[in-house]
């Protein structure tokens, strides 16, 4: 470039007579101009490429996909957590006598089988016997309504492995042609644990229709 030049023209300043000397000098003032001229086009240096601004709003960029990562991360292990390690299972039963009319009035104490199944999700109601067995440790609950004639006494018990837990009853009475009853429990169940509605000695419901029913629901394993 230009300094090579420049040193090449010097070195043959030295020894030069006068007419060469003049020479020399608008040689070396031509080329003084053409450097300039050059500089001149090239225009003013390049700004510095760094902006902090610009590297502010990438870092925040950066910050805001990172925590939408991060999001989508935990709500996908939430779903783990909830359908792997609770792993619920649905349990759900209600069920409704179908006897054809009155139904009792015999000289013992027997288990009611509600033997029309409505819903029995989980299949841990069994009509024939009308006994729930509880698939697993947890909080349930459980209701029964039983519909009955003014004359009849109406008396169910709810138990659990054989223990009454709960119970609806309702005395005869000539006041009145019919009577309905009902009750419902929460009950906290081992694995295995038996749960079912007796029909008391010389009690009668009305074992027809849609009136007279058992129903229960898991709400929690534990």
């Amino acid at each position: 470039g230009q300094p090579s030049v420049f040193l090449l023209i010097a070195g043959s300043l030295c020894g030069t007579s006068g007419a060469d000397m003049t020479s020399t000098t608008l040689l070396l003032t031509f080329i003084s101009g053409l450097t300039v001229a050059h500089y001149a086009a090239a225009g003013p240096p390049e700004p510095c490429p760094f902006d902090p601004c610009n590297v502010l709003k990438e870092i925040n960029a950066l910050k805001e996909a990172l925590e939408a990562r991060v999001k989508i991360h935990l709500i996908k292990m939430h779903f783990i957590f909830f359908f792997f390690f609770l792993d619920v299972p649905k349990v759900a039963f209600s069920a409704r006598t179908s006897k054809g009319g009155p139904y009792g009035n015999i000289q013992d104490d027997r288990t009611l089988t509600y033997n029309a199944v409505i819903t029995n999700v989980g299949y841990a109601y069994n009509p024939a016997t009308g006994i729930f067995t509880a698939l697993v440790k947890g909080l349930y609950y459980f209701t029964f309504f039983a519909h009955g004639g003014g004359m009849d006494r109406i008396q169910l018990q709810l138990k659990k492995d054989g223990t009454v837990v709960a119970e609806i009853h309702d005395h005869p009475s000539n006041a009145d042609t019919a009577d309905n009853a009902g009750n419902a429990v929460f009950l906290e169940l081992e694995q295995g644990n038996e749960v079912s509605v007796t029909l008391l000695a010389k009690t009668a419901v009305w074992g027809e229709g849609f009136v007279t029913t058992f129903s229960g629901v898991l709400l929690s394993k534990s």
